[in-house]
Formats: C-alpha cells, sequence, structure tokens
C-alpha cells in the first residue's frame, strides 16, 4: 500500500481539528500555554484551569513548555498539528518496518490519534519518545528519552523496570537518572510548584477530569462507574492492575522489542488512575501486531463499555497468537534471539 491513504485521512483530519472554533481547538495545548504564560506572572502551575481542565503534569513538563507561549498561537495550532502528524508517521515507519503506510493509516483512522490531534495532546510524542529508545541499537543514551518522556508525564515510567527485565540494566539506570534529573532541574527553577506537585497534587486524581465517564478506559474508571467507594476501588487496582502489570513486565522478557513495549503499553492502560482515548494508542499497535480485526474495530469505532480496558488486559496478560506486520507479533522471540537482545548491556 502506498501512503497516498494514510496521507489523505491525515490532511482531513487536520483540516477538521483546525477549522474548529477557536475555543474548541486544541483545549489541551490551551491549558499547557495558560499554565505556562502563568509562571510569568508569578501563578502557580497548578492554579490554572481552563474550564474544567487544570494543568495536571509534573513542573517540568511547565518548564518544556516555556518556549511555546513565544509563537503565535494560530501559528502553534498548525505546527503542534503538523509534529502530531509527523509523529503518527515516524510511529508508523518504527513499528510497521515494511507495511509502514498500512500502519499509518490504521493509526490515523483510529481514535486515540484522532484524540490526540483534536485536543493537541503531548501522548503521541511521549510514545514515540519511549518507541524510538526501545528499538533504537543499544548505545549510551539509550534510556535518556524514556526517562525525559517519564518526567513529562509520569505514565511512562512502566517502562523503566521493562528494561532492566530485559536486561537493558544500564537503559534503565540511564532512564531512572534523566528523570531523576528533569525533576532536581523543575524543583530548582520552580521550588514552589515542585514541592506542590509531589506533596499534593500528583495523588490528586479528581482533578484529572471526568474520570467516571466513559472516556477512561482504565480499571479504576470502570470501578467508578461500577459504584466503587475510594477505599476498596484503590485496594482492587493495586492488586489487579498491579498483576496485570506484572503479567506483562514477565512476558515482556522474551517478545521483540516492539512487542515487549505495545504489551507492557496496554498495561499501562490498565494500572493507571486515568486512561483517556489519546493514551491508548499502545491498543492500536496492538491490534496491528496481532492482525486482530476486533482490536482494530475496538480502537476505530466509538467507544462501546469497556471494551478497550477489557482489549488492554487481554494484550498486556494473555499471549496472542496473531500475525503481524513483518516480525513485530505477540509471541515470544526464539529465545536465542531475546538473550542476544538482553545481554547487550
Amino acid at each position: 500500500m502506498g501512503w497516498h491513504p494514510a496521507l489523505l485521512v491525515a490532511v482531513v483530519t487536520g483540516y477538521v481539528v483546525l477549522s474548529r472554533p477557536p475555543g474548541r481547538r486544541l483545549s489541551d495545548l490551551d491549558v499547557y500555554l495558560g499554565a505556562v504564560e502563568g509562571l510569568r506572572h508569578g501563578e502557580s502551575l497548578y492554579d490554572f484551569i481552563l474550564g474544567n481542565a487544570p494543568f495536571t503534569y509534573p513542573p517540568f513538563a511547565g518548564l518544556v513548555m516555556v518556549p511555546l507561549t513565544g509563537v503565535p498561537k494560530t501559528g502553534l495550532q498548525v505546527l503542534w498539528t503538523l509534529a502530531t502528524v509527523a509523529s503518527v508517521v515516524a510511529m508508523a515507519r518504527l513499528a510497521g518496518r515494511g507495511d509502514a503506510a498500512a500502519v499509518a493509516l490504521v493509526l490515523f483512522l483510529s481514535a486515540p490519534v484522532s484524540s490526540d490531534l483534536r485536543y493537541g495532546q503531548v501522548s503521541l510524542f511521549l510514545a514515540l519518545m519511549v518507541l524510538g529508545d526501545v528499538l533504537r541499537p543499544p548505545g549510551r543514551a539509550q534510556g535518556v528519552l524514556i526517562g525525559l518522556a517519564a518526567a513529562i508525564k509520569l505514565t511512562p515510567l512502566i517502562f523503566i523496570p521493562m528494561l532492566w527485565m530485559r536486561g537493558r540494566r544500564r537503559a534503565a539506570v540511564v532512564a531512572t537518572v534523566t528523570f531523576v534529573a528533569c525533576g532536581a532541574l523543575a524543583a530548582v527553577a520552580l521550588p514552589g510548584d515542585s514541592w506542590r506537585y509531589w506533596t499534593t497534587e500528583v495523588r490528586d486524581v479528581d482533578r484529572l477530569g471526568f474520570i467516571d465517564s466513559a472516556g477512561n478506559q482504565s480499571l479504576n474508571g470502570a470501578l467508578i462507574r461500577l459504584g466503587l467507594p475510594s477505599a476498596g476501588r484503590e485496594v482492587i487496582v493495586l492488586l489487579i492492575g498491579g498483576a496485570v502489570a506484572l503479567i506483562a513486565l514477565h512476558r515482556a522478557r522474551k517478545l521483540e522489542p516492539l512487542a515487549a513495549t505495545v504489551v507492557v503499553g496496554a498495561a499501562s492502560v490498565v494500572l493507571s488512575p486515568v486512561s483517556w482515548t489519546h493514551h491508548q494508542v499502545w491498543l492500536v499497535l496492538a491490534a496491528i501486531c496481532a492482525g486482530s480485526p476486533i482490536g482494530l474495530a475496538v480502537m476505530i469505532l466509538p467507544v462501546w463499555g469497556d471494551t478497550r480496558l477489557l482489549w488492554a488486559i487481554v494484550v498486556a496478560a494473555v499471549r496472542s497468537s496473531g500475525s503481524s506486520p513483518r516480525s513485530a507479533n505477540l509471541e515470544p522471540v526464539d529465545s536465542s534471539t531475546a538473550d542476544k537482545w538482553g545481554s547487550q548491556t
């Protein structure tokens, strides 16, 4: 398949996104800009709220976004959309290998990519950083991108133990040191916000939005919709979500790098307190890798019930028997291949 269908979908989606009324266009990007702009006036990142949407990321994310405030808003929205499209293409090239154009088409058609484009989110950039780090040739800098991604948004932290369990222990240490160094830099630059985030805001899940809505496909979201009280819900998430994550990390030891990343990414959807649609790109890649029409339908069609959560659990904890675009399936690779990959410390 050529690239024309994927690029056509990308152009149409981008046009629809940028044609929305100014107040409804890339609203999450507006939150980033508003919170960071407040820093110039001595305000806290975490005091800013646009509608019902506050700034929820670690302080380091605010530092990263400071340069954005110098770009005219309309121009930034166009550039952000183009960068998001480019990240999808890059992700497809990494994940699709010889079938990159087909992978890109499915990604552009999927709900997670559409949601990311519509809201002007960072999720695809972070997923690309994780993929690029895991799939790059081993080297001294491996782990840096995962550490940076986790410093911007905590969810990618789950990929650090994945590196360790796959034998990439130097990379796991590099990722950890990078994450801590970014946090320390933010603490020096924004001491008040850093203290507030790590002592208070990081535990306040309720400020993340309407977390009882169907858009939150985490295990925590499903239990909230069932009406479980907070104390019991936290225990269940810790036990069941933690078990799913441990199974995924165990499975990832002998999977190919791409498949391992997808499996652990699916576990992050289950375990995270909030897993919005734009967080779920790992589930699209899983459906592609497994060659699952049901998985593709779940990730392209509007959400129905907790189907995406169920798909995430299947991907993370159940061995898939499907095939993939070239050699990216979710089955374990030959043990000699896995050992060779994992032994390069």
